[in-house]
């Protein structure tokens, strides 16, 4: 106990030899704790004889609470150094020690630490604290600057307060203890998730079973539906989510069984609509279906009848012979509106007018009325024995049903109609004395009437549906049935008896503009060809008798001036003889020039620019064209190839069509004369915007003196004989004549040349 720094009261243990003495830090602190009344402790300091001490300086104040003396008390470094041995070993291994506030090791288990400066770890260290504290001391990881193995540095400061000394403890702990702990940790608690895992995986297992079983069961059930077995029961109870799911599948299985039910019952219905015509036949079957169906317990068909006043009436089921007695009220009401539905017994009495009746049969019906464009056909109704209720469904099918019934009746209507225009077809076609041959798209015999059997000695039953190539022996008649083009339309046959035909072949179109095939008429017109040989030469014979007289008739009337002069009058009577003359010396050079032809006279055959010849003949008649207000052109290819022929009949055929034109088309306009090649010959055209030539005038236009019946060229001479020449020229050169015309829209005329002659 110390009055001030030197001066000491009391000591304990009582010393046996000098006094103690204080040290200079001891002498400062007891001054300073006397001066402020607050505890001072000095930090380890080396005493002789007694090794590192520490000193505390507590102030003990006087009653009035001033410092009168100062009890200064020594720790040995021992003590300490027991404080540090027991951080020792507090994670199993590395060294704790403390530290001063001035940075000076007081207590270390290595004594050649103690009083060494420490500092806290810095380079080479990054702090583990965690980010918003969470420890009470700093945590660093490093290597360390003795032995440079890696490890864990942990300091607590101390607070310095009147009662505390700012000291720190240090420990300092090798990486491998970390791990080791952390490891320890780790096995704890992977242990502990372990178990955890293990209880959830129970726990799941449990609960996917308890959720798998009615999927499965639910997924089952679906695949057996899905593979057409709409009879798989759904008996998945509870009110959780997979049972709403599993009602709700045992609801749509029951629809989508009732729909299949419905669908299989359309399609025998359709399938009876489609093979059959008659009514008696495809009636009941569509009748039946309506019952099974719906439940009804009768259904009836009512008809009209377009043939008779009675209708036609058809019934299934128990309740049918009842419901017959209905048909007609049912049938007056349904003309005036669309669907008649009575769902009570009530209902049905005052529906169809009968409240007098007590009790009605009947109990429920409806009715729908049958319509095929838009023709009011009959009425299709159901009866049943108890109050119904129709919903959606039942009503689609019956309308289904409806248009089905529709379908049949106008169906067999339309084939009754069509029987009895082929059997009128049939009739006409066996007693007619011409030759009919029709024919498909694909070139197949479609009929033919005994008319053609006898002609080309053939089979109705072996040809029909065969190719026309197949079964057709004569080729010309093969060929204009299956060249589509209209230069073949009318041309001139010969049959196996050896009879003269004139085919006439038209194409079949549809309303639509389809091309459905051809038909051929062949005439006979064997007789008319014998009566125009006997005519040829009778006119032949005319002709050269009628030559020499002609020839002193022109003499004659042109000598007539010479013997006296002739008044005006005498002069026009003159010039009309002269003319009547002309026209008669043409008629019978033409009739000489179509008598040699036919004879057979050889031909002066030569290579012909056919080109160069259109060219000259359209040149020399331009003139005469346009005085008749028609304006020729030509349309001829320079490459266009030579023909081998007799160039002086060939250039006869051309004037013969222009000079045709200009008589029978006058004032319509351009004409074109044009040349083109097609296969091996060159075909030769005139056409004009007359007022053209109707179908059956273009069978006989090539006869020799036929000509047209028209107001319109009633006043046109000729002698119907420049046609008949163009076709017998065209023959002689192993080519062809024909015409293509349309009334009001002008004519074309053809002829055809090979290029090498046969």
């Amino acid at each position: 106990l110390l009055a001030d720094a030197d001066t000491m009261l009391a000591l304990y243990p009582p010393a046996d030899a000098q006094p103690v003495r204080l040290t200079g830090l001891e002498r400062s602190l007891v001054t300073e704790a006397l001066q402020t009344g607050q505890t001072q402790i000095s930090p380890a300091q080396p005493i002789e004889g007694e090794g590192y001490v520490l000193s505390f300086i507590v102030p003990v104040y006087d009653s009035a609470g001033t410092p009168q003396a100062a009890l200064l008390g020594q720790v040995p470094a021992v003590s300490v150094q027991d404080l540090a041995r027991g951080l020792q070993g507090t994670l199993g291994s590395g060294q704790g020690f403390i530290v001063d506030d001035r940075g000076q090791i007081i207590a270390h288990p290595d004594p050649s630490r103690l009083l060494a400066t420490w500092t806290p770890p810095q380079a080479g260290y990054r702090s583990l604290t965690p980010v918003g504290g969470g420890l009470l001391g700093q945590v660093h990881e490093g290597r360390s600057s003795d032995t440079n193995a890696r490890e864990l540095v942990y300091y607590l400061p101390g607070e310095a307060t009147p009662e505390r000394h700012p000291w720190t403890v240090v420990i300092a702990v090798p990486y491998e203890v970390a791990l080791d702990i952390a490891f320890q940790i780790g096995e704890r608690l992977a242990l502990t998730l372990l178990i955890l895992l293990t209880l959830f995986a129970v726990s799941l297992i449990f609960t996917a079973r308890r959720i798998t079983r009615p999927l499965n069961e639910l997924v089952s059930a679906t695949q057996s539906i899905a593979g057409g077995s709409l009879n798989t029961a759904i008996t998945i109870q509870g009110e959780d989510e997979v049972a709403q799911l599993s009602r709700s599948f045992s609801q749509m299985q029951q629809s989508l069984r009732q729909r299949l039910d419905e669908l299989s019952l359309l399609l025998s219905v359709s399938e009876a609509v489609s093979a059959n015509m008659d009514l008696n036949q495809g009636m009941p079957v569509i009748l039946q279906s309506a019952l099974r169906g719906t439940g009804a317990a009768g259904v009836s068909v009512v008809v009209i009848n377009p043939s008779a006043r009675q209708p036609l009436t058809f019934g299934k089921g128990p309740l049918a012979a009842t419901m017959a007695r209905y048909d007609r009220p049912v049938m007056a009401l349904l003309r005036r509106r669309d669907n008649l539905i009575l769902r009570s017994p009530n209902e049905v009495q005052v529906g169809l007018g009968r409240a007098e009746e007590r009790d009605t049969p009947i109990k429920a019906m409806v009715a729908l009325p049958l319509y095929s464009n838009e023709r009011f056909q009959g009425v299709f109704w159901l009866g049943y024995r108890q109050s119904h209720q129709f919903d959606q469904a039942e009503m689609n099918l019956l309308q289904t049903l409806a248009g089905q019934i529709s379908v049949l009746v106008e169906n067999a209507r339309l084939f009754a109609t069509a029987e009895g225009g082929r059997r009128r077809l049939a009739a006409v076609l066996s007693s007619t004395a011409d030759a009919v041959i029709v024919t498909d798209q694909t070139e197949h015999i479609l009929l033919i009437n005994p008319a053609m059997d006898r002609a080309f000695n053939l089979s109705a039953s072996e040809v029909v549906g065969r190719k026309v190539k197949d079964v057709i022996a004569n080729k010309r008649l093969a060929e204009i049935l299956t060249t589509n083009t209209d230069r073949l339309r009318n041309m001139e046959l010969i049959s196996k008896e050896g009879k003269s035909l004139y085919a006439s072949v038209s194409t079949i179109v549809s309303n639509q503009g389809l091309v459905m095939g051809r038909v051929a008429v062949l005439h006979d017109i064997t007789a008319l060809k014998e009566v125009d040989k006997m005519k040829s030469e009778f006119v032949n014979t005319v002709s050269h008798d009628l030559r020499s007289p002609l020839t002193f008739m022109r003499g004659y009337a042109t000598m007539m001036p010479m013997a006296g002069e002739l008044n005006e009058k005498q002069g026009e009577y003159v010039e009309k003889i002269l003319a009547g003359i002309e026209q008669m010396s043409a008629l019978v050079n033409n009739l000489l020039d179509l008598g040699r032809l036919e004879a057979g006279v050889e031909l002066a055959l030569s290579e012909v620019n056919v080109r160069g010849l259109l060219i000259g003949v359209v040149d020399e008649l331009r003139h005469p064209a346009q005085s008749k207000g028609l304006y020729l052109s030509l349309d001829a290819s320079p490459d266009l190839p030579a023909v081998t022929g007799d160039q002086s009949l060939i250039r006869q055929a051309v004037r013969n069509l222009i000079n045709n034109t200009i008589k029978y088309a006058p004032g319509s306009g351009n004409v074109v004369v044009e040349a083109a090649l097609e296969g091996q010959e060159v075909v030769v055209s005139v056409r004009d915007h007359g007022p053209g030539i109707s179908r059956q005038d273009q069978v006989r236009l090539f006869e020799k003196f036929y000509r047209v019946k028209d107001r319109q060229n009633a006043a046109v001479k000729g002698s119907g004989l420049g046609l008949s020449i163009v076709r017998t020229i065209a023959e002689r050169h192993g080519g062809r004549a024909w015409c293509h015309s349309e009334l009001g829209e002008g004519s074309a005329f053809y002829f055809s040349l090979p290029i090498k002659q046969g």
